[in-house]
């Protein structure tokens, strides 16, 4: 018997963010810096004493900017 692939109704692919974009994470607006697996990126923000760190988070957690940065 051949399995019936599921078809997802209403909800589009979700796909990895482009290098460089600014996006906000939880309450941070960072960069994203690259690609890594499993629906997964390497991001790039700023700490409160100005130091700069990368750390690794899933797409699902990253949402877009709106109209105004700050």
């Amino acid at each position: 018997m051949e399995r019936k692939k599921r078809q997802r109704k209403g909800r589009k692919a979700r796909t990895c963010p482009p290098i460089g974009a600014l996006m906000h994470y939880n309450e941070r607006t960072v960069r994203v810096f690259a690609e890594a697996s499993g629906q997964r990126v390497i991001i790039e923000s700023v700490d409160e004493d100005g130091r700069t760190f990368r750390s690794t988070v899933k797409w699902a957690s990253l949402t877009a900017l709106h109209d105004q940065l700050f």
